[in-house]
């Protein structure tokens, strides 16, 4: 602890309030003397004053009456060298000067003093007196003088001095008799405050401090009395701290037991007051959905407005049946709209933990556990199996077909002309499959993808409905209101319509080679996937500084580049990544126009990566191992071009060569 400034201190208030004091008095006492100097002298002059003028008057009188001017400044001389007076001046009845000594002639003369300041800024303090000169009654003039104060102001310089001097002496031996007087009166102070630092410090077996009869030793004895109390109370107090601590040990353990087990699990809790509507949820609860666990408005209300309108009913039935006793638990799958509007598949579950004497329940608990992924999987295997279904059954028709031919073969297999165009036959017949297993596979990515598509559009739509239904109900449904409304649906509905005329446009086989934009068919192909991959946390770059003029079939092109991005899609989500990126580079390359298509999917085992193009050949478990052996036939057959594989860091790349325009004879 810092030791206070001397100022700070009993002692040191106690000098400077009886220093302070001191001065007040001692100054007072000298400015009174210094006023009583002033009148005195003031008086004192001015009877010096009253003495003299008559006598001078009378030595004068004569001359002046006569006008004998050498006989008045004779006067004036002598006068002035007998008496302290500092000037001497003699004027007429009109103010003119007959004579003077010590005074310059012509000089204007002071005005007569009432009193004199014994402080003045005059370099030669003096008394100045006026005095009319009459005779029978007729004034014969003016007398003027002025008496000389230094001696007064000597006096007065030299009492100043010593009252200073003695009040001086008199501030310094106060202090220090009050500084004295001060330690006998706090004489133990410094023991109290050394023992109260040690108690502060947690020193609570010290030796009692003095005590006696007057105001510090009472003091003391309440210190000691004081140190005693506390000393019994910390004992108290820290028997009962170890034996709160010992509970707040043991309610901790077990409250990290149970955060570990719900951390492990990874699910989202839920505490719900149903008579006051308040949730109270956890930090993983908030995080399933997008959001920080303080922009959650903690009520059941904001939980109920996050649920699906369509499963809405569903869930407030189960929970229904629960609240009433009919199910042991409240278990329920249902959609949760995320902080950035995707809907979330949510496995909610839990239980009443608390009911009043009638059966009601007060309180309930659960947890959010997010099953979005294993809801997606789920889709994902039912449409592989339609496709697989689909497949299995055009396989099959492809191989009664190509049973029948061989049948056919080996009756007309007279010549070897005919076994040849067979055999021709039957190798299209099997491209053919091929390129039809290749379409459907194909259009089942397309039909992803217009889902993907169409989601946002069709949520907007069903708000806008919502939005007429509550406009009926308020009777705000106004004319106005409706047709805006119906515009904006009529406009939802044209871009899903101009969404299905992409799709179908692209599906259009080509008739004859043509010229076309690399860039542009690129982009074509990017926005019908783009928000399928979004949707994955997979994003696209593109790469593009300029564009290449391209001769071929712009619809398989398109097709090629589709099953390169859903091969990389594919790779990226197998590889166990939440998130991934796809890059798209176009540039020229001796004249030739490539596009690299790379991902961040992992790569290709180096022991297959010369056996991907090979017909049926797949590493994935449901795929038909065309879709790179039908783009490797359209690109080197169709379109004259290359394809080739290679691993980069993180992942594969695919690169596509096509002749430029210029560079096709």
């Amino acid at each position: 602890m810092t030791r206070p400034a001397f100022t700070h201190t009993v002692r040191g208030r106690l000098l400077l309030l009886a220093l302070g004091v001191e001065i007040i008095m001692l100054t007072l006492m000298v400015a009174n003397n210094l006023r009583l100097l002033h009148v005195s002298m003031t008086g004192q002059a001015q009877k010096q004053a009253a003495q003299m003028a008559p006598v001078l008057i009378a030595a004068l009188r004569a001359p002046v009456a006569q006008r004998d001017y050498a006989t008045i400044q004779a006067v004036l001389d002598e006068s002035r060298e007998t008496e302290d007076i500092d000037y001497i001046v003699v004027t007429d009845k009109s103010g003119k000067q007959m004579a003077s000594s010590g005074w310059a002639k012509g000089a204007e003369l002071p005005p007569p003093s009432t009193s004199f300041s014994l402080f003045g800024g005059e370099q030669k303090p003096r008394y100045n007196v006026a005095v009319a000169m009459t005779q029978s009654q007729q004034q014969l003039g003016t007398l003027h003088f002025g008496l000389d104060l230094t001696d007064i102001v000597t006096a007065r310089n030299t009492l100043l001095a010593q009252g200073i001097k003695i009040a001086l002496l008199e501030l310094f031996l106060s202090s220090i008799i009050l500084f004295l007087f001060g330690i006998w009166l706090t004489r133990h102070l410094n023991h109290l405050t050394n023992a109260s630092l040690e108690v502060a410090a947690g020193n609570l077996s010290l030796p009692p401090v003095p005590e006696g009869p007057d105001d510090i030793g009472q003091l003391g004895t309440a210190f000691n009395t004081m140190s005693r109390t506390i000393s019994e109370r910390i004992n108290e107090l820290t028997t009962a701290k170890e034996s709160a601590e010992n509970s707040e040990r043991a309610k901790t353990e077990s409250e990290e037991r149970l955060k570990l087990v719900l951390d492990g699990s990874n699910d989202g809790c839920w505490d719900w007051d149903i008579q006051s509507g308040r949730i109270e949820i956890n930090r993983r609860w908030a995080e399933m959905l997008g959001y920080a666990q303080e922009e959650v408005v903690h009520h059941v209300q904001s939980w109920l407005d996050m649920v699906h309108p369509d499963d809405l009913p569903s869930v407030q039935k189960v929970l229904d049946a629960h609240f009433a006793g009919a199910t042991p638990l409240y278990e329920m799958e249902h959609r949760v709209r995320t902080k950035d509007g995707r809907w979330a598949w949510i496995l909610d579950r839990g239980k009443v933990v608390l009911r009043d004497t009638d059966g009601t329940p007060l309180r309930a608990a659960g947890t959010h556990t997010d099953i979005t992924a294993r809801k997606f999987a789920e889709e994902q295997i039912h449409e592989q199996a339609i496709l697989l279904q689909d497949e299995m059954a055009e396989r099959q028709r492809a191989q009664e077909e190509l049973a029948e031919k061989q049948r056919q073969l080996e009756a007309v297999n007279s010549s070897l002309q005919q076994r040849i165009e067979d055999a021709i036959a039957q190798l299209r017949q099997k491209d053919q499959v091929m390129i039809s297993q290749s379409r459907q596979a194909a259009m089942g990515e397309m039909i992803g993808n217009i889902a993907h598509q169409w989601r946002q559009p069709l949520n907007a739509l069903a708000m806008t409905l919502g939005n007429i239904a509550s406009a009926y109900q308020y009777n705000e449904l106004t004319a106005e209101y409706l047709d805006k409304t119906v515009e904006n649906g009529n406009r939802l509905i044209q871009k899903m319509s101009s969404t299905i005329n992409d799709f179908r446009n692209f599906f259009k086989p080509d008739k004859a080679a043509v010229s076309f934009s690399a860039r542009e068919q690129i982009s074509h192909a990017v926005a019908l996937v783009e928000a399928g991959l979004k949707s994955q946390n997979i994003s696209v770059h593109l790469e593009a500084p300029q564009d290449i003029v391209l001769t071929g079939f712009p619809n398989e092109y398109s097709q090629v580049l589709l099953n390169l991005f859903a091969n990389s899609r594919d790779a990226i989500r197998e590889s166990g990544a939440a998130s991934g990126s796809l890059t798209i580079r176009l540039y020229d390359r001796d004249g030739q126009g490539c596009v690299a298509v790379g991902d961040t999917g992992g790569g290709i085992p180096a022991d297959i990566i010369d056996k991907i193009f090979e017909p049926y050949f797949s590493t994935k478990d449901m795929g038909t191992g065309v879709g790179l052996y039908m783009s490797k036939m359209i690109i080197e057959r169709s379109m004259n071009g290359t394809i080739e594989a290679h691993n980069i860091k993180g992942g594969a790349e695919f690169t596509v060569v096509i002749p430029c325009k210029e560079n096709v004879s």
